[in-house]
């Protein structure tokens, strides 16, 4: 064997690890921006059963007009594993006279707009606008104008 040979195959060796290095690089990052959307995603859906909840609990205590009840509800903040603290969301309560009634949450960072949206809602209230809400906002069900039934 010469030592050109040996040569040769020393930096096709290098070649293929810094290759494969890459790959598992890339694969790696895009397998963590894949558990940050699903996760964030999780906490979005979450958010959305908890007021789908929140106005049933509602519509329940207040069948029979009485508005002796109380129901509060702090939405919470987005937990994002790329940054520290709580991450603040928007939250948009649509109803009008068409049957196109949704909840929508939005959470926006760097390299990430996330979405969720909930439809077909029997919110059983008719808002004069649509209700904002942001995550870490306190909402209580008895004070908050949510129109007629």
């Amino acid at each position: 064997m010469k030592k050109g040979q040996i040569s040769l195959d020393l930096m096709f060796t290098v070649i293929v690890v810094i290759l494969l290095a890459q790959v598992f690089a890339t694969f790696t990052q895009e397998l963590s921006q894949s558990e940050r959307t699903t996760g964030i995603r999780a906490q979005e859906q979450n958010i959305l059963n908890d007021l789908t909840e929140l106005i049933n609990q509602t519509k329940i205590f207040d069948e029979n007009r009485d508005s002796n009840f109380n129901i509060n509800y702090r939405i919470p903040f987005i937990i994002d594993p790329q940054k520290r603290g709580k991450q603040d969301c928007n939250i948009t309560l649509h109803r009008s006279n068409s049957p196109n009634t949704y909840m929508k949450i939005s959470y926006k960072s760097i390299g990430l707009n996330e979405v969720a949206v909930k439809k077909d809602i029997n919110f059983n209230f008719l808002f004069k606008t649509d209700l904002n809400y942001i995550c870490g906002q306190m909402i209580d069900a008895n004070r908050d104008n949510w129109g007629e039934t």
